[in-house]
C-alpha cells in the first residue's frame, strides 16, 4: 500500500514537471523578427528671385522731330518724371531666376493704377493715355470716368499668371510675365489738340495732373 502511494505521488510530481516545462516552453519558444525603421530628408530648394525696374516714366524724353535741332523734346524741370503729347515708356517684364523644387505659380498683386480725378477738360474726363499689357491696348479715351480706365488696367495686369511644374529653370519661362507700355499720343485731332493743351496749362497753373502704376509680382509655391 506504501508502495503504491509512493508510485502514485511520483507520478503527480512527474506530470507537474512536464506541466511546467509545457509552459516555459510556451512562453519562450516563439517566432521573432524585426527590420529598421530609419529615412532622412531636406528642405526643398526654393531660391527663386525677382529682380524688376521701376522706370516706366522719365524726367527727359528724345525727339521724333527731325527739323528740331535738338536732341530732346520734354525736359522737366525738376526732378519730377513727367508725360505729356508724343511721349511714351514701357517697363520691362520682371526678371524671374531660380531653379525650385517645388510647383510654383507666378502671379501680379496689389496692382494699383491711379490717375486720380484731375484729367479734365472742357469741365469733363479726359485722359489721352494708352496703357498696353503685354498685347492689351487700354485707351483712356474709350471710358467716361477715371475710375472705369483705371478698373481696366488693373484688371488686365491681375489676370496675368503661369503655373510652373517643379524643377523649371524659371530664367528660361516664356509664359507669366507682364510688360507694361504707355503712350500719348501726338495731335490725334483738332479738338484733341485743344483738351492736351487746356491740361498742360492746368498743370502750368499748379493742378496735380498725375499717373502711377505699381505691383506686386508673387511666385507662390502650389500645395
Amino acid at each position: 500500500m506504501r508502495k503504491n502511494k509512493t508510485m502514485r505521488i511520483a507520478s503527480l510530481l512527474l506530470v507537474a514537471v512536464l506541466m511546467t516545462t509545457c509552459i516555459i516552453s510556451g512562453t519562450y519558444a516563439k517566432y521573432v523578427t524585426s527590420g529598421e525603421v530609419s529615412d532622412t530628408a531636406r528642405v526643398a530648394k526654393f531660391g527663386v528671385e525677382v529682380t524688376a525696374n521701376s522706370d516706366l516714366f522719365a524726367t527727359t524724353y528724345a525727339k521724333h522731330d527731325s527739323t528740331y535741332s535738338g536732341t530732346l523734346s520734354v525736359v522737366s524741370s525738376d526732378t519730377d518724371k513727367v508725360v505729356a503729347p508724343g511721349t511714351s515708356g514701357d517697363i520691362a517684364a520682371a526678371g524671374l531666376t531660380g531653379k525650385p523644387e517645388v510647383a510654383v505659380r507666378v502671379s501680379y498683386e496689389n496692382v494699383d493704377f491711379e490717375i486720380g480725378d484731375n484729367w479734365v477738360a472742357g469741365g469733363a474726363y479726359y485722359c489721352p493715355l494708352v496703357i498696353t499689357v503685354n498685347t492689351t491696348e487700354i485707351k483712356g479715351l474709350n471710358y467716361t470716368a477715371a475710375a472705369d480706365f483705371e478698373a481696366a488696367v488693373e484688371t488686365a495686369i491681375k489676370g496675368v499668371k503661369a503655373d510652373f511644374a517643379a524643377n523649371t529653370d524659371l530664367s528660361t519661362a516664356t509664359t507669366g510675365s507682364v510688360k507694361v507700355a504707355w503712350s500719348w499720343p501726338f495731335s490725334t485731332s483738332a479738338t484733341n489738340d485743344v483738351a492736351d493743351t487746356e491740361l498742360g496749362d492746368a498743370a502750368a497753373d499748379g493742378t496735380d495732373i498725375e499717373v502711377s502704376l505699381s505691383y506686386d509680382v508673387t511666385v507662390t509655391q502650389i500645395d
